[in-house]
C-alpha cells in the first residue's frame, strides 16, 4: 500500500481576498520586501487557468522577471506544467521550498478560490496546513469609479459587486473559523509602514528595517502595480514589447492609471477626491446592505461622501 504524501507542516498559506482595485498587488509586494521569510506569489488562480475564475491572456509566468526580460528560476514552464487547482496547497508547498521561505501568500483574491483550498485540505485527513486570511478594500466608492473607468459598467453595479464580495468574504472566514485581518488600502497608502508592523504582527514574523525589492517573484497583478518596483519607464517599454491584442489589451488597463503613475509611492489614495456628483454618490450608497458592510470593515462612510463631492 502506497504511503500517503509526507506535508510540510512548516509551510503556512496565507490568502487575500477582496476585489480588484484593493491594492492588493503592491501590499503583497511590500509583504515580501520587507516581512522576513514571506513571499507574496499573485494569482495563482490565472497562474492555473482555474475555470470561470482566471484572465485567459495573462498570469501564466512571473511578471517582475517578464518586465525586466529575464527568466524566472521560481515560475517555470515545469511548475506550470506540475501544479494545478486541483491541489492549492500543494502549489504552495511547491513554491515555498523553490523561493526558500515558510509563508506562501496568496494574491488570488476570489473568495471561491479560498473555499476550493479549505475544501481540498479538510478532504485530506493528513493535511494539516495552517492557513489564514488577509481582506484587502478600498472604500465603495472609489473601487466603483474605478470599476466604470476600468469597465464602462454602472456605479451601481459596482457597488452590489462590491459589497456582495465582502460579505462572502466575511461569512466564509468565519464559518471556517480561519484566522484573518481587514487591511484598508487608503490605510496603507497614508502610512504602509504601521500597515506593515500589523501584518508582521499577524504573521508572527520578523518586519526588515528596509526594503528589499531584488527578489520580487509573482504572477498576475494589476499592471500598474510594477512602477514603485520597476519604474514607469521599465513599465512603458514592456508594453512597447508586446504585439497585437495583448498590447491593445494592456493599454486599455492602464489608460485611467498612466496619469497617475509616479516611480516614488504614492502616500494617499486621493485621487477620487471631488469626482462624483451628489446623485452618482447616491447611486452607490443606496446599494441595500453597503452601508452596513462597509461599517464592519471600519468605514466612515460619512467622511468619504465629504471627499467625494467636494
Amino acid at each position: 500500500m502506497a504511503l500517503p504524501e509526507a506535508r510540510d507542516p512548516a509551510v503556512r498559506s496565507v490568502f487575500l481576498v477582496g476585489t480588484l482595485f484593493s491594492g492588493s498587488t503592491l501590499i503583497g509586494r511590500d509583504m515580501t520586501t520587507r516581512i522576513e521569510d514571506a513571499h507574496y506569489v499573485g494569482e495563482l488562480n490565472n497562474f492555473t487557468q482555474l475555470p470561470g475564475f482566471s484572465h485567459p491572456t495573462s498570469g501564466r509566468e512571473c511578471g517582475p522577471c517578464s518586465l525586466l526580460d529575464r527568466p524566472c528560476g521560481h515560475f517555470t514552464p515545469a511548475l506550470r506544467e506540475r501544479v494545478s487547482y486541483d491541489d492549492v496547497l500543494g502549489m504552495h508547498r511547491d513554491l515555498a521550498r523553490s523561493l526558500g521561505v515558510r509563508v506562501i501568500i496568496d494574491g488570488s483574491k476570489y473568495v471561491a478560490w479560498l473555499r476550493r483550498a479549505v475544501e481540498q485540505r479538510d478532504a485530506r485527513a493528513a493535511d494539516r496546513t495552517r492557513m489564514s486570511a488577509i481582506v484587502t478594500v478600498r472604500n465603495p466608492v472609489a473601487f466603483a469609479i474605478s470599476h466604470r473607468n476600468r469597465t464602462g459598467e454602472p456605479l451601481w453595479l459596482a457597488a452590489g459587486i462590491w459589497r456582495d464580495t465582502y460579505v462572502d468574504a466575511l461569512r466564509t472566514l468565519n464559518t471556517y473559523g480561519l484566522p484573518h485581518m481587514v487591511l484598508r488600502y487608503e490605510d496603507h497608502m497614508a502610512d504602509p509602514g504601521c500597515s506593515l508592523e500589523r501584518l508582521a504582527a499577524f504573521l508572527h514574523l520578523p518586519l526588515e528595517d528596509a526594503p528589499d525589492t531584488t527578489g520580487l517573484h509573482d504572477t498576475g497583478g494589476n499592471w500598474s502595480s510594477f512602477v514603485p518596483y520597476l519604474g514607469r519607464g521599465q513599465l512603458d517599454a514592456f508594453i512597447e514589447r508586446l504585439d497585437g491584442a495583448a498590447r491593445a489589451e494592456a493599454e486599455a488597463f492602464v489608460k485611467h492609471a498612466r496619469a497617475y503613475w509616479d516611480d516614488a509611492k504614492p502616500r494617499e489614495d486621493t485621487r477620487w477626491y471631488g469626482s462624483l456628483a451628489e446623485g452618482e454618490v447616491n447611486a452607490i450608497l443606496s446599494t441595500p446592505g453597503l452601508s452596513d458592510t462597509a461599517g464592519v470593515l471600519g468605514y466612515n462612510l460619512a467622511g468619504i461622501v465629504h471627499r467625494a463631492v467636494l
